[in-house]
């Protein structure tokens, strides 16, 4: 599939797309799953959180017409996990057996939040591809436009992922893994990448 254009996307409509494929994309992944069972609570909340982040996050995108099919967005030092999750509403201890979704979904962000880079860095996330168009270079397309912007500004990355294929993606863009931590019924590897 070659007939697609990367570009920058901005614009209520562009983001509102973008925040339904990531949320598409990443409903199936192993944190997602470990957080909630229900498809439909996995998906709303993953809709929810990443609407908001990528209102205010520079967002690399894969379109075809008017259909945005891949999104690779990253938010600017002082916008990421650990400044949106506060110290005091962190969950620091893993969750009961009888846990809620939200409780779960708290504790994975307190996760992230804590194991946040130090050093000013641009966040990267969410980046997810249209399941039914994935394995098609559309991911990789958007993190290439993502990290030739680091690149040219010199500027530091960090992210998490769940999959050890997505570390795979991510050590060929660049990015190596600084730490390996578990996450309920999943792991996280936190992953940095400096300008090339």
């Amino acid at each position: 599939m070659d007939d697609y254009e990367v570009l920058w996307l901005d614009g209520a409509e562009q983001i509102s797309q973008a925040a339904g494929v990531t949320a598409r994309a990443l409903r199936g992944s192993p944190n997602s799953m470990s957080v909630s069972n229900d498809p439909f609570v996995r998906l709303e909340m993953l809709y929810n959180t990443f609407g908001g982040m990528l209102g205010d996050a520079r967002v690399a995108g894969v379109r075809r017409g008017n259909c945005v099919l891949g999104v690779a967005g990253a938010v600017q030092p002082g916008r990421c996990i650990d400044s949106m999750l506060p110290v005091e509403v962190r969950t620091p201890d893993p969750p009961s057996a009888g846990a809620t979704d939200a409780e779960r979904f708290l504790y994975s962000g307190s996760v992230m939040a804590e194991h946040d880079l130090l050093e000013p860095h641009w966040h990267v996330g969410p980046v997810g591809v249209e399941p039914g168009f994935q394995g098609m270079g559309l991911g990789r397309a958007a993190m290439r436009l993502l990290c030739n912007e680091f690149d040219e500004h010199r500027r530091l990355a960090w992210l998490e992922t769940d999959k050890p294929e997505n570390v795979r993606f991510y050590i060929g863009l660049g990015f190596e893994v600084v730490e390996e931590v578990p996450m309920l019924t999943s792991r996280f590897w936190f992953m940095r990448r400096k300008a090339q």
